[in-house]
């Protein structure tokens, strides 16, 4: 989270005031003018910094200054915390590419994988070429057919032309509604036909995905690689995003919305697995699992701590020097627009943001010019928050409560969003303890938050899974179930002796 101007906040789903539920979303990326082939998974993004580019060698594609792809590299990379630099990471990526290039169906196009400072775990692509991979999802393969099925996947997208296709379909569905709502003066007909389009555009969009994934099977078992890499990867993504749901103290819904742009994951690994066994048993083509790991060892794991870092319901920016704690219940993650909690069942929700503002400029007067979806906020008084000056008030609708505070420290503002369905006095007082957590870091405080790694350890014999852990993640929250997660693994499975596993460490 960083300094942003504010702005009010629009609704996103069942949790008002731009809050949005906490988990992981089997998703993509949407919002970038259509213009992203977005397929693998969709959590949160850090905030955004300068993006700068990696160079790769030979003729990659290249983005036109000016141009609107252009412009949406940019704020895409931006939003995801710019670029995550590491010359072995680059050099493994750049040579699956390359030999997934010449086996495409476009060989003549070239394409640049480009790694993102982002603990989600994601992966998309543009048309001209430029390929995505967050640091997160590089954390969740094991093996270089792994990662090859993600590019590979991507690759797909590219060549099928499916962000073209996507961004035809909906501006053909979007001029048909426009005509029955504004021509035929018919606004009933209008949604209708918006409702109907949203049902074909979502199916089209999860017959790209199952394409993309049968595409990219067949892709990288051409190339050389094995072809349950992509069913193994699956397995992990599916087994990542139940343990986000558990953390965020959400269950599992195994019903199929007809709605979601992408297949579930489930769903997903029975088509990749069709395909794999047309090209033989797992264990035929490379699976390099000692070359990715040397790669991924010391890669930063989970948030920059440049950007801020959450633990538990604590939030620390080293950078800019506060900590604050969120009221007990709430879930936590670090956007790039804010940090955003909730509650299970998304029946208490909160937001923290900041911005720059005029010293001169008084809080309260702040707090009365920026109304919270739409509704102004009143009962607004100031006061002192850890020696810092701050102003609170309500802002009150029909369902929702919003509980606010500015606290002003240095030249930013700091504002913090408190919501309630039908807000009570003992809630608005956990509200107000909440936000006096908000204080200044002390110089050792700064000091001790390290970024947290990616570390190979060699199993013995007899070590369990339970051992690694103990013995070198102490501290790290669901340590067990991460270490299952991220070396594709589960309790069932027996660590070899001899064989390098991931661990997370400083």
């Amino acid at each position: 989270m960083m300094a942003r101007v504010f702005r009010n906040p629009h609704p996103d789903g069942s949790v008002p005031g731009g809050f949005r539920k906490s988990g992981l979303a089997i998703g993509c990326v949407t919002g970038l003018a259509l213009v992203l082939s977005a397929c693998i998974t969709d959590t949160i993004s850090v905030p955004p910094v300068e993006p700068q580019r990696v160079q790769i060698p030979g003729t990659g594609p290249r983005l036109e200054p000016g141009s609107q792809l252009e412009r949406e590299h940019r704020r895409l990379v931006a939003s995801f915390g710019g670029e995550y630099r590491s010359q072995k990471i680059q050099t493994q990526l750049n040579a699956i590419s390359e030999r997934l290039r010449l086996v495409s169906d476009r060989p003549s196009e070239q394409y640049r994988v480009i790694v993102l400072n982002s603990p989600s775990v994601n992966a998309f692509a543009l048309p001209n070429g430029y390929v995505y991979l967050t640091r997160g999802l590089l954390a969740l393969s094991n093996d270089t057919a792994e990662i090859a099925s993600v590019i590979a996947h991507e690759i797909a997208h590219v060549t099928a032309r499916h962000a073209m296709a996507r961004a035809e379909l909906e501006s053909r569905s979007v001029l048909v509604s426009r005509v029955m709502s504004e021509v035929l003066d018919n606004p009933g007909a209008g949604q209708l036909m918006r409702d109907q389009s949203r049902v074909a555009f979502a199916s089209f969009s999860r017959q790209q995905e199952i394409d993309a994934d049968e595409m990219g099977v067949r892709a990288i078992a051409k190339a050389g690689f094995e072809a349950h890499g992509a069913t193994r990867f699956l397995i992990a993504l599916d087994r990542s995003s139940r343990m986000r749901e558990e953390i965020a103290g959400g269950g599992k819904d195994d019903k199929t919305d007809i709605l979601a742009t992408h297949p579930q994951t489930p769903e997903r690994i029975a088509r990749a697995l069709a395909v794999a066994r047309e090209f033989g048993a797992p264990g035929i083509g490379e699976a390099d699992r000692a070359r990715w790991l040397q790669a991924v060892d010391g890669m930063t794991f989970g948030d920059d701590p440049t950007q801020g870092v959450v633990k538990g319901r604590q939030f620390f920016h080293p950078k800019l020097r506060f900590a604050m704690s969120a009221p007990e219940g709430f879930v936590l993650e670090n956007t790039a627009q804010a940090v955003l909690g909730v509650t299970a069942g998304a029946r208490e929700a909160f937001r923290l943001d900041s911005t720059r503002v005029d010293q001169g400029k008084s809080l309260a007067v702040l707090l009365a010019e920026n109304p919270i979806e739409s509704i102004g906020v009143t009962d607004i008084r100031e006061l002192q928050i850890n020696q810092l000056p701050a102003a609170t008030g309500l802002a009150k609708g029909p369902d929702w409560t919003f509980r606010v505070f500015l606290i002003r420290s240095g030249d930013l503002v700091y504002r913090m969003i408190f919501a309630a369905q039908g807000m009570n006095a003992a809630q608005d007082q956990r509200f107000l303890e909440a936000a006096q957590s908000f204080r200044r870091m002390t110089d050792d405080e700064v000091r001790e938050i390290q970024p947290q790694r990616i570390r190979l350890v060699t199993a013995r014999t007899g070590d369990r899974a339970e051992d690694l852990v103990a013995s070198h993640m102490a501290g790290i929250s669901q340590a067990l179930e991460r270490f299952y997660v991220i070396n594709g693994l589960g309790p069932e499975d027996i660590l070899q002796p001899g064989t390098a596993y991931k661990v997370i460490g400083t």
